[in-house]
């Protein structure tokens, strides 16, 4: 692993906990601006949704913007937007200047995802381990910072400073902003002429050739499973919180009996930690599995998570021994599932081997199915918790699945399509090797999996 990347997942890392702190803070603000109208909960829902719809609609243009200009001139602009935007969440009391630097913030992370997931997928281009073990770092710290540090430390900052905390975690944006431009290299510089050269482009001519590349057959067969995925993951995270600690009360579902704060905040730092480890072991055995085999091993995991609560939901008060066996599973099942969202990375990544002066466009797609992936859950959850509680996410989670391992299935049979372009593009930066090895790879992997993922699939 270079500098650059290394300075890549540093300053990801960074601009990750800078982005969750002022979320958290956001919070707490609004709850100061607002107590006593009650209009506090219909704010937050307002600022966050500009956020997320920022960061969905965003991605696209700066992807295109990206491959472009080059990936290093978006990732400053990333912490730059994220920097201002805080500076101006610091020192503000109107809602509407608060919308203005959601939106801001927003396009802070539509700018630095497409552009360092395009760089992440160039530079592992021919380098099969390596890229398994970059995407799945860049998960963890992605994940990590959001999920874990960043929240932590908000309510720290916040308790301890109060609105001047903002302030502080400006320099956190400059601190990644200092990481993009002093440790990752720039664009090469035989690729200035073809910079230059789309740089002239008709903007419409730009978005035509991007809608190409968003539907082309590669990316409609992985679309749908990724979705799945994403709303599964975000319907559970929205919900869950809300029906463990009680709020709707039911007396024939062993979750939602009422659990303390404190006690869904150490649950989440153990799912966090058990999903973490997961990531850094797929990292390592990525180059061994297909990527189709990682997803369906994290499907597979779902489905096992979805019957083992189930089980816990009705049996879990059965007794102590049955409660920790029932939680093991699940434990080992989220171990597995993790598998799955590097396995996406990677793939989407092979994908834009067929779009090499697109790659960031392509990878933009990431943020964009993830997104919609997250409004599909919000929304799904929503309808099923207020149906049947937990068991209403259960059942919610069982219809994603169908769909998901429907279109993974379809995928799979056509992974080596996929397989075949990166091969050739791979080929290509090894010159020493024989053409006739090229086109026997290539019309192997397009007739079928390769020898490796047939000797590898598991």
């Amino acid at each position: 692993m270079n500098r650059s990347i290394g300075s890549m997942l540093m300053a990801t890392f960074v601009l990750r906990v800078s982005t969750a702190i002022t979320g958290g803070m956001l919070v707490f603000l609004v709850d100061d601006l607002t107590r006593g109208s009650g209009t506090g909960p219909r704010d937050i829902a307002i600022l966050h949704g500009g956020f997320y719809a920022t960061e969905l609609t965003g991605a696209i243009a700066f992807g295109i913007l990206a491959d472009r200009y080059g990936r290093k001139v978006i990732m400053l602009v990333g912490p730059l937007f994220g920097s201002v935007a805080v500076f101006m969440t610091g020192l503000t009391t109107m809602m509407p200047v608060l919308f203005f630097t959601r939106l801001l913030e927003g396009s802070s992370t539509a700018a630095s995802i497409p552009s360092t997931l395009g760089f992440i997928a160039a530079e592992t281009a021919h380098d099969e381990k390596l890229r398994g073990r970059v995407v799945s770092l860049f998960e963890l710290v992605s994940l990590g910072g959001m999920l874990a540090v960043g929240p932590a430390l908000s309510g720290l900052l916040w308790d301890r400073f109060g609105r001047p905390a903002f302030f502080l975690n400006c320099l956190l944006y400059l601190v990644a902003l200092g990481l993009y431009g002093y440790g990752v290299s720039e664009v090469p510089r035989e690729r200035a002429a073809d910079l230059a050269g789309r740089g002239k482009e008709r903007a419409s001519m730009e978005l035509r050739r991007y809608w190409r590349m968003a539907t082309s057959h590669s990316v409609l067969l992985f679309a749908p499973t990724w979705l799945a995925i994403n709303a599964i993951l975000g319907l559970w995270a929205l919900q869950a919180p809300l029906l463990l600690k009680g709020n709707v009360h039911d007396p024939s579902q062993f979750l939602m009996q009422g659990v303390s704060a404190s006690a869904i905040g150490i649950g989440e730092a153990v799912l966090a930690v058990v999903f973490g480890a997961g990531l850094l072991f797929w990292g390592a055995v990525y180059a061994r599995f297909r990527r189709t085999t990682m997803l369906l091993f994290g499907v597979g995991a779902f489905a096992v998570l979805a019957v083992d609560v189930v089980l816990i939901n009705h049996l879990g008060g059965v007794s102590v021994g049955l409660l920790c066996a029932f939680v093991g599973v699940g434990l080992v099942a989220l171990f597995v599932l993790s598998g799955a969202t590097p396995a996406a990375l990677g793939l989407l990544a092979d994908v834009s081997e067929g779009f090499e002066e697109d790659r960031s466009a392509i990878m933009g797609l990431y943020s964009v199915f993830l997104g919609l992936g997250q409004v599909i859950g919000a929304v799904l959850g929503g309808l099923a918790a207020t149906w049947r509680g937990i068991d209403g996410l259960v059942v919610a989670t069982a219809v994603l699945l169908v769909i998901g391992i429907t279109a993974l299935l379809r995928l799979r049979s056509h992974e080596a399509l996929v397989a075949a372009s990166a091969s050739l593009r791979r080929t290509d930066a090894h010159p020493l090797r024989s053409a006739g090895d090229t086109l026997s790879n290539a019309a192997g992997s397009a007739a079928g999996p390769s020898v490796a993922a047939v000797k590898e699939d598991r």
